[in-house]
């Protein structure tokens, strides 16, 4: 099976940091988010895996070499028209199914389910504020409408960010259709409206609710995510070349190179080369190279 995994954002609510490494590649609970996702595909046996780059894109090359479970591809989406036409640019030409998994959350949910099913399947769950999200309107257990970031939703169901289609080909009409015509929803060829074409034409859509959403999109929710995944188990993740003198960590990723001195710290992620002492620090982000010292 095939997987397209678009990472070509830039990530502008986590600078500065996103200036200098990929989103994708910010650490949570000790590993990138990316290979989070990747382990997960690779434990249903999906043998290759479209990468849709952009911004930083040679770091996620890069970091793709260190894996060999799976095959990897990339393709470069240089201009910034929208998640549809970033998928577009992964798809090929035939009726395999795809699993298309987006490249800022931690999906928990029955992964084979989803690739099992007869039919396109989309990943939802209900959220407190949907005109954030792609909306669906259910017919049973169909899916029957979808819009994007409605400004009065008619529903709480959103779409989390991952999408079983049965038919590449299928995916490919629908997306060429609006590009075509030049549909647009907030200046950006998107995916729903390709949803919507596919909805027409009578391709079947079931729903398929999500266990758990860990976003990685935010400062927030990154280090929700970041406690959340080290309270299940090692409490902390340090790389075997952190220093860690005469301090407390709680819940807390520490990358290669970094340094802890007389510090009491919860929930902080720091990246490599960072250097912390005599601090008192909680749910903070260190930058690479930075230094935190009284």
């Amino acid at each position: 099976m095939k997987a397209i995994i678009p990472v070509a954002g830039h990530g502008t609510r986590l600078e500065p940091h996103t200036l200098f490494i990929q989103k994708c590649l910010l650490p949570v609970a000790g590993k990138p988010v990316l290979e989070h996702i990747i382990d997960k595909l690779i434990k249903i046996n999906v043998e290759e895996i479209t990468l849709i780059i952009g911004h930083l894109g040679e770091q996620v090359r890069e970091f793709c070499k260190r894996i060999d479970k799976v095959k990897f591809s990339f393709v470069e989406q240089k201009k910034r028209l929208g998640l549809g036409h970033a998928i577009y640019m992964g798809l090929e030409k035939n009726e395999e199914p795809v699993l298309i998994v987006l490249g800022d959350a931690i999906l928990e949910l029955d992964y084979e389910k989803i690739i099992s099913s007869q039919s396109s399947s989309i990943g939802v769950a209900r959220v407190e504020d949907p005109e954030r999200f792609g909306i669906a309107e259910m017919l049973g257990d169909r899916i029957v409408k979808v819009v994007e970031k409605p400004i009065n939703p008619s529903s709480n169901l959103a779409l989390i960010g991952i999408y079983y289609i049965s038919s590449q080909n299928a995916l490919i009409h629908g997306l060429e259709y609006i590009i075509k015509n030049e549909i647009r929803t907030n200046d950006e060829y998107q995916l729903t409206d390709a949803f919507t074409v596919m909805i027409k034409d009578d391709h079947c859509f079931n729903a398929f609710e999500i266990d758990n959403c860990l976003d990685c999109g935010v400062p927030e929710t990154l280090f929700s995510t970041n406690r959340i995944l080290l309270n299940r188990g090692i409490n902390n993740a340090l790389h075997p070349t952190a220093l860690v003198e005469n301090s407390k960590l709680e819940f807390c990723t520490i990358s290669q190179g970094c340094t802890i001195i007389n510090s009491q710290l919860s929930n902080v992620i720091m990246l490599p080369g960072s250097k912390v002492m005599n601090q008192n620090l909680e749910n903070q982000m260190i930058g690479i190279d930075s230094k935190l010292v009284n």
